[in-house]
C-alpha cells in the first residue's frame, strides 16, 4: 500500500516535495491524515523540514550584478582609452536611473492584474530609454560630444550585461519554481 494513498492530493504533493526537495522548507497543519500517515511510517510529529539555505547562490549573485560589474570595469578601461571621466559618471549615472526605475516599475507590477503589468513593463521601457537618448542628444548638442559618446558606451554596456544577469536570473527562478512544483 502507497502511505501517500490515505493523503487528498494537495497534501501528498506537499509530502512528496518534503521527500524530494529535504532542504526545502515547508510548513504543514497536522491534520488527521497526516497524523495517520506519520503514525503509518513511524514519523515523529513534525511541522518542518530542515529549512532551504536562504542565501543566494554563487551564481544568482553574479547575474544579479553583472550590470554594476561591467559600469565599474568600464572606469578604467575608458581612462585608459583617454576618454572623459564625465562621460563614464554620465553614462553610469544614467544607467543606475534606469535601472532604479525598473525596479520600482517591476515592484509596482507585481501587484496588478498581468494584461496591464506586461503594458505597465513595455511603456516604462520605452520611456526609459527615449529619456536616456534625450539626455545624451542634449549633452552631445550643448556641452560636448566625446562626453556623450563615451556616456552611451557606458551605458549600453552596463546596460545590456544587466539585460543578461536579470535574464539568467529569471531562467534560474523558472528552474527552481518547476522544481518546487514537482513538474
Amino acid at each position: 500500500m502507497n502511505p501517500l494513498a490515505i493523503l487528498p492530493p494537495a497534501r501528498s504533493r506537499v509530502v512528496k516535495l518534503c521527500l524530494l526537495r529535504p532542504r526545502l522548507e515547508v510548513r504543514v497543519r497536522d491534520s488527521p491524515e497526516l497524523s495517520a500517515l506519520r503514525q503509518l511510517l513511524g514519523v515523529p510529529r513534525m511541522t518542518a523540514v530542515a529549512p532551504a539555505s536562504s542565501g543566494m547562490r554563487p551564481i544568482q549573485f553574479v547575474a544579479s550584478s553583472l550590470g554594476i560589474a561591467v559600469a565599474i570595469i568600464a572606469l578604467p578601461i575608458v581612462l585608459l582609452a583617454g576618454g572623459p571621466i564625465e562621460g563614464w559618471f554620465l553614462g553610469f549615472a544614467l544607467w543606475l536611473g534606469n535601472w532604479g526605475l525598473a525596479l520600482a516599475t517591476g515592484k509596482f507590477a507585481v501587484d496588478i492584474e498581468p494584461t496591464f503589468a506586461v503594458g505597465l513593463a513595455g511603456l516604462s521601457f520605452i520611456a526609459r530609454a527615449w529619456i536616456v537618448v534625450g539626455v545624451l542628444f542634449v549633452v552631445a548638442l550643448r556641452f560636448s560630444e566625446p562626453i556623450a559618446l563615451t556616456a552611451a558606451a557606458v551605458f549600453i554596456f552596463a546596460f545590456t550585461f544587466d539585460l543578461l544577469g536579470r535574464t539568467v536570473l529569471f531562467g534560474i527562478s523558472q528552474k527552481i519554481r518547476k522544481a518546487e512544483a514537482g513538474e
